[in-house]
């Protein structure tokens, strides 16, 4: 909550979520990303990138709930990054680090990778393929994990590459407003 508290705050001076969702930021954003937590639980030393972090969603939530992994948070807006970074302070995370650059510009690999409505996949693939590490630092092999409404692009269908595993959130959640998003993960694959 006190996330969720900061981040109302800080969107008032930097847009990090949309305006509109700032009424409901602790259900529509917040509880959206520790949906995570059914879905994956890292080891102690997990290496962990959120891409395209935005406002520090899932990171900063990763961060907080998951206190034995370091979360790298990766965006290119500059504001941003100095926003979430304040964030960050402000709550005490030790294990979370915000960075402006693009993941593809960092020599650093990491057991998973985040990212929540970045862009297509396909496209994010491209972006995270040398970055990700071979092996199983938690619960699922590592890989992408990725938050996805909508139907899995037709060039991934036609390539067969489909999740490994997926949780149906508003299965998870009971609630309707998330029909047809979805967690979806997938094992580290090579181009």
């Amino acid at each position: 909550m006190a996330f969720a508290g900061l981040l109302k705050e800080t969107n008032a001076r930097v847009n990090l979520i949309s305006r509109k969702d700032e009424d409901d930021i602790a259900y529509r954003h917040v509880a959206f990303c520790l949906s995570i937590c059914k879905f994956l639980t890292p080891n102690a030393g997990a290496k962990i990138a959120d891409v395209g972090t935005g406002g520090g969603l899932p990171g900063i939530v990763m961060a907080i709930v998951w206190p034995q992994a370091k979360v790298f948070m990766f965006d290119g807006v500059g504001k941003k990054i100095e926003a979430i970074s304040q964030i960050i302070k402000e709550l005490g995370l030790k294990n979370a680090i915000a960075k402006k650059a693009r993941i593809e510009e960092t020599k650093e690999t990491f057991d998973y990778i985040t990212g929540r409505s970045v862009c297509a996949l396909p496209q994010f693939f491209g972006f995270v393929k040398n970055s990700i590490r071979r092996g199983r630092a938690g619960n699922l092999e590592n890989g992408v994990i990725y938050f996805k409404g909508g139907e899995l692009e037709e060039e991934l269908a036609k390539k067969n590459i489909l999740p490994d595993k997926e949780l149906k959130l508003d299965e998870f959640f009971g609630d309707p407003n998330y029909e047809g998003k979805r967690l979806l993960h997938f094992k580290f694959f090579k181009r």
